[in-house]
């Protein structure tokens, strides 16, 4: 996203700011709205039918501005996220995409879980791996700190075995984790062995198992700064090998500055 400046920024205050005014519009309308439907529900008695086919009309308009009110401040508030992530790392700013369903109503979804892509594409599994957690949202910082990770455990090999063969794939994922692994790949009909299903469990699992590691790889900043956090975090409490915290400075270490030099210097 290099055709985005710093100087870009003003624009998405301005559409927030004109959402917010179209909001307090039309909220004003609809309270003044609602004011005459009950006024007119209570005169209703005395006015015959004709007034009741009159009151279903205005209940169909009023439902009509409901769901355009909403509609907006669904908007204002994806401006305001959309602005925050833009400045936060550019990548952030595509992660949410709008889209309206079959009622007329916006919604906010993740683009890359409303596509569906999982992108694998490389030379080797270390290029696959980044082309996909890049196709799932993540930043640069924190894939840099999944890659430092991984290399370590596994050399990115996913048919690597270890401690006394009870540990398995690019993660090791140890004795259980490997059994969940092989079911999550059956149910979906992938690969246990290749990086294409190993990389898709990698995300189910941590969404699943490890919030907390997954909330700070989607929040760390988009520096070299962020991927030694993220590698930090990732060690500490999702591969957890001895020496955790020794571990987590090597790997944060090499996260970045290796990783980060190959793949988030240009931001």
């Amino acid at each position: 996203m290099n055709d985005y400046k710093v100087s870009d920024y003003g624009i998405f205050n301005d559409a927030v700011g004109t959402a917010k005014k179209l909001n307090e519009s039309l909220d004003t309308s609809k309270t003044e709205i609602d004011d005459c439907k009950n006024k007119l529900n209570s005169e209703s008695v005395f006015m015959g039918p004709a007034c009741d086919e009159a009151l279903k009309g205005l209940d169909n308009c009023c439902s009509k501005i409901e769901l355009l009110y909403d509609n907006f401040n669904t908007i204002s508030g994806y401006l305001v996220d959309t602005a925050n992530n833009y400045k936060s790392g550019d990548k952030e700013a595509k992660v949410n995409i709008l889209s309206i369903n079959s009622d007329g109503k916006l919604e906010v979804s993740s683009s890359s879980s409303a596509s569906g892509v999982a992108n694998f594409s490389g030379s080797n599994n270390e290029e696959k791996m980044y082309n996909y957690l890049s196709s799932q949202g993540f930043n640069d910082a924190a894939i840099c700190g999944i890659l430092a990770n991984i290399n370590y455990e596994s050399g990115f090999s996913t048919d690597a075995v270890g401690d006394g063969g009870t540990s398995y794939g690019i993660c090791q994922w140890h004795e259980g984790r490997w059994d969940n692994l092989n079911s999550y790949c059956e149910e979906n009909n992938l690969d246990s062995s290749s990086i294409e299903g190993q990389g898709q469990y990698l995300l189910y699992e941590l969404q699943n198992s490890y919030p907390g590691v997954y909330d700070t790889l989607k929040n760390v900043p988009n520096t070299s700064e962020g991927a030694y956090q993220a590698a930090y975090k990732w060690t500490t409490d999702f591969e957890v090998p001895e020496n955790k915290e020794s571990q987590a400075d090597i790997r944060g270490s090499s996260a970045s500055s290796t990783y980060w030099e190959q793949y988030g210097s240009n931001n």
